[in-house]
């Protein structure tokens, strides 16, 4: 009775140790589930960070970029200015005068950004002879192109640029200069102003590919504290503004029928534009007026 008491044990006490493992092994296999589990979510956690992460940086980096490719250009807004007239009124303009004092170049190259005519961009050019020449010109951003100018000074650098001043042609189809198709190219300098890059006249002929690592620095040259008074609206006679755009042209035509070469004719402007580039200086003169201006233009253009 003895030994069967204490085999009865034996047995009990081996069936205990056999669940425990059991229980143990099972409590194993339920952690290591439970690890692994966990260690998928993170990895996908981490993975879907990641790609976010790339993709923020992508987005940044191609901003950049964007900005990087127009960072020369020029803010055409800088090109309006409110002048004191004598009487103290205030008069708006949106054009800038470029000098320059080198040889065998342009005198003077303005350029008015509220033009009286398609492209509404505006190039008036002074020659050292005195000429001048109207050409109308569109103005564009471009991705950044490094060009080399000449200062005064004589001096050379290479300066990065965005803003494009494209020489377009004129209505009549003149082109006494031989520069339609030009680019031109606008940016700051150092002195916080704005310069014109133009076609290096005295060694880039025109008529041939413009030679962007010849370039003539023209300066913007000191602003007008004051301008001439302008007549007050109630004093304002349309048949000026028309005379005055006629003689214009008028004075042209006389000059170009005095020429007897026809090869002279071609190189010089026309009566055409000759009223054009006066119209313009007068809406310049007088914005407030622009409307007038330009019909009196029309009727000069028309024959009236």
């Amino acid at each position: 009775m003895k030994r069967v008491s204490i085999l009865l044990f034996s047995v009990l006490a081996l069936a205990g140790c056999s669940q425990n493992k059991t229980d143990a092994s099972s409590t194993d296999k339920s952690s290591e589930t439970t690890v692994t589990s966990t260690t998928v979510v993170q990895s996908s956690s981490s993975q879907q960070t990641s790609v976010v992460q790339s993709s923020s940086s992508q987005q940044t980096s191609s901003s950049d970029t964007q900005d990087e490719s127009l960072s020369y250009a020029v803010n055409l807004d800088d090109f309006t200015q409110e002048l004191t007239l004598q009487d103290g009124r205030k008069q708006t303009v949106h054009h800038l005068e470029f000098e320059s004092k080198q040889k065998n170049q342009p005198v003077t190259i303005l350029l008015n950004t509220k033009d009286l005519n398609n492209t509404g961009n505006g190039l008036y050019i002074t020659t050292t002879a005195g000429d001048e020449f109207f050409y109308p010109a569109s103005i564009a951003e471009e991705p950044t192109k490094t060009i080399t100018v000449i200062n005064d000074a004589g001096e050379k650098r290479e300066v990065k640029v965005n803003t494009v001043v494209k020489v377009a042609t004129p209505e009549d189809s003149s082109d006494p200069m031989q520069i339609v198709g030009d680019t031109y190219f606008l940016f700051y300098n150092n002195q916080g102003t704005i310069s014109l890059a133009t076609r290096n006249f005295a060694e880039n002929a025109v008529g041939t590919t413009l030679d962007t690592t010849n370039l003539v620095e023209y300066l913007q040259a000191d602003s007008i504290a004051e301008a001439p008074v302008a007549p007050a609206e109630s004093e304002i006679d349309s048949d000026a503004y028309y005379d005055s755009i006629l003689a214009a042209w008028q004075q042209q035509q006389d000059y170009i029928d005095s020429i007897d070469d026809d090869a002279v004719k071609q190189s010089v402007q026309t009566s055409h534009s000759a009223a054009i580039f006066e119209a313009n200086r007068l809406e310049m003169e007088h914005p407030e007026d622009a409307a007038i201006i330009n019909e009196s233009l029309q009727k000069v253009l028309a024959g009236e």
